[in-house]
């Protein structure tokens, strides 16, 4: 043993609670020609002896890991401040520049950002970097919690329903199931995916809504109706148009555990967004800047357990589109203000009282890119890009 090894285990020995020991490099500091051999020996016994010194100690283990808590996932935080604009995703006081020239969409789960680019192209965004999945789609679905995105991929002769885990970035569900293209057929409307809830699946497909167990990674039809038919699902609620075989996107949706063909209640919108407790339901168009506005051209709220609702108050904005839940009773949304600029606003909303508050003034302009597709210079976390169908 070396002066050095001897002089540094006895100055630990005199401690009541010793620091843990970095023998190794005691070792190969106090003697550097010892044979690789005779310093693993040499290590195995200051170990011993330095067990016996503290006396109190049965066994140490100094290179044993001890169990740590669980990392709290990076962004299950629900920020208000929460958008895209260029190739800058903003949540809350952090920025994340991605090596794209555009964000056309994005969602955000537990574990990071999933957005398509300007080719739409799937990437992945989060505390490691930013990392390209080398896949395709025209939007992303996301549940309000966990760690899961969904997607659809086509192929030349049928589409494929894939589910991924952000957090172990790893597919769960891949599966062409019901997406088959029949031979010369003109599709109304592709594949999506309707709902992530919670460890099930809703894929639209060419032949009708599946509700998907992604655990086991098994499926089953639930009604033969068009893909576009169920707007969401959460909580076991669906959001569903009226008429459900209806090809094109019907105005009238209803709530309900069922696909029920008659509902006594039903709202008025195209694009529908759930609470997370299904308490309330907002709705709004397909398109971002119609020239007509119809009764239903408003971003609309609606009162689920006790139906009530209709057009939000909106002073000062012309438009409005929908963000995100930040919880069951608060919603975010961008807001074009009547100025010759059209400068946007991101607002928050309390669906309790239908008022509204100002988060990011002027983060963006309520324009459109002058070549199709015709799209704003931002995006809401919603998976799906602010078309100009016009």
């Amino acid at each position: 043993m070396t002066d050095l090894l001897r002089d540094t285990l006895n100055e630990h020995a005199d401690g009541i609670e010793p620091p843990p020991l970095d023998l190794d490099g005691i070792v190969a500091a106090g003697n550097r020609q010892i044979s690789r051999r005779r310093a693993l020996t040499v290590l195995g016994g200051a170990v011993a002896t330095a067990a016996v010194a503290v006396g109190g100690a049965t066994l140490i283990r100094p290179r044993t890991p001890r169990p740590q808590p669980a990392r709290p996932a990076p962004y299950v935080e629900r920020r208000a401040v929460t958008f895209a604009l260029g190739n800058k995703i903003y949540y809350g006081s952090d920025v994340i520049a991605v090596p794209s020239k555009h964000i056309n969409a994005f969602v955000r789960t537990d574990a990071g950002f999933v957005f398509l680019d300007e080719g739409n192209n799937i990437h992945l965004a989060g505390p490691s970097g930013v990392r390209a999945t080398g896949k395709a789609a025209w939007t992303l679905t996301a549940d309000h919690r966990g760690s899961l995105v969904a997607w659809v991929e086509g192929f030349n002769d049928h589409f494929e329903s894939v589910v991924y885990d952000v957090a172990t970035n790893r597919e769960l569900v891949r599966t062409p199931v019901g997406n088959a293209i029949p031979e010369n057929a003109s599709l109304a409307y592709s594949p999506k995916i309707v709902a992530i809830d919670g460890n099930t699946a809703y894929f639209g497909t060419l032949q009708g809504l599946y509700r998907w167990d992604i655990t086991t990674n098994k499926g089953e039809l639930l009604a033969k109706v068009p893909p576009n038919a169920v707007r969401t699902a959460v909580g076991g609620k669906f959001v569903y148009q009226q008429p459900l075989v209806q090809a094109a996107t019907g105005l009238s949706l209803a709530v309900s555990t069922t696909l029920q063909a008659a509902p006594k209640v039903t709202y008025n919108g195209e694009q529908a967004f759930l609470a997370p407790g299904a308490r309330y339901l907002v709705t709004q168009p397909d398109d971002a800047f119609m020239g007509i506005q119809p009764s239903w051209s408003d971003l609309q709220l609606f009162g689920v357990t006790a139906p009530t609702g209709g057009p939000l108050t909106r002073s000062g904005y012309w438009a409005l589109r929908f963000g995100q839940w930040l919880d069951d009773a608060t919603f975010t949304a961008a807001g074009a203000r009547h100025t010759s600029r059209n400068e946007a606003d991101l607002l928050v909303f309390d669906a309790r009282t239908g008022k509204y508050r100002v988060v990011a003034p002027g983060f963006s302009t309520y324009t459109f890119s002058k070549t199709a597709p015709r799209t704003t210079p931002f995006a809401l976390p919603t998976g799906a890009p602010i078309y100009d169908l016009g």
